[in-house]
């Protein structure tokens, strides 16, 4: 039990060591991870778009 409460007691200790974010920080990091990933998005739906049409276009 002793080593449990060792345990969670040294977790927090280095909890408090941990350079935090700042929250305009971590809004601008979502940001970019937003942006990034609705590009990739209309990255991936316009080659199957393309994709799409160029097989229908040799199979007919």
């Amino acid at each position: 039990m002793n080593s449990i409460i060792e345990f969670f007691r040294s977790t927090v200790k280095e909890m408090k060591l941990v350079s935090w974010p700042s929250k305009p920080e971590v809004w601008g990091s979502t940001k970019v991870v937003i942006g990034i990933t609705i590009l990739l998005v209309l990255f991936i739906f316009g080659s199957d778009q393309l994709l799409n049409w160029l097989i229908g276009i040799f199979i007919n």
